[in-house]
């Protein structure tokens, strides 16, 4: 078990240790009045003995011994505060992965539960394509009336090549222009969407084979 690092003070004349040394000491105390424990550390170059943890070994490993000389246990020094950084980061880093697989797994249980063949995901495709596809036809179906409209507002225009055309032609042109601008918008709008409902049945597609070559059991189906 760590213990905080502080750098020892010299206050009036005498050392003041980190507090959680000074636990330390406490613990020891008492545990020595219990069992006969010796604790060493080196520091400085130094080896440090006593039957309480020396002062000097404040900042560095502590071993704890029995009275024979065997090991009972490490005390690791403490961290400074870029170790402490970086094991907080990689805490963080351990958790996301974590709760990255776990998220993987729950989409994982839900692609098993909702398909019980590549089929099914086929055909869940094609039903989440529907809408899209009758947005874009509706669109195209206006685009091309509106293709027709022009042709004719054109024509009039022909009429009019030696003089002024008249600001009614001019606003109808400029009105069927703003139209068919919204209409392939909407039509490239639907297009996208399209392109995400394939690319997500695609992804799931992939994965579901993968599951099932790993010998996952899918949705099964009573007809």
């Amino acid at each position: 078990m760590g213990y905080e690092l502080m750098a020892r003070e010299r206050t009036r004349g005498r050392t003041v240790l980190p507090v959680a040394f000074a636990v330390l000491l406490a613990v020891a105390a008492a545990a020595g009045a219990q069992s006969a424990t010796i604790y060493s550390c080196v520091a400085n170059g130094r080896t440090y003995t006593g039957d309480r943890p020396p002062p000097e070994c404040f900042n560095s490993d502590i071993r704890e011994l029995n009275r024979d000389g065997s090991l009972r246990r490490v005390i690791a020094r403490p961290l400074t505060p870029e170790e402490q950084k970086a094991r907080a980061l990689e805490v963080k880093r351990k958790a996301e992965e974590e709760e990255k697989a776990l998220a993987q797994r729950r989409r994982d249980r839900s692609l098993l539960e909702a398909y019980a063949s590549e089929q099914e995901i086929d055909v869940a495709r094609t039903k989440a394509l529907v809408s899209s596809n009758e947005v874009v036809k509706r669109s195209q179906f206006r685009l091309d009336r509106m293709e027709e409209e022009r042709k004719r507002l054109a024509e009039e225009t022909e009429f009019y090549k030696k003089r002024e055309t008249p600001e009614k032609i001019k606003r109808a042109l400029a009105s069927n222009e703003q139209e068919r601008a919204a209409e392939l918008k909407i039509i490239k709008e639907a297009q996208a969407e399209m392109q995400r409902i394939n690319e997500r049945f695609d992804a799931d597609k992939k994965r579901f084979r993968e599951l099932i070559a790993q010998g996952s059991q899918a949705a099964q189906r009573t007809y």
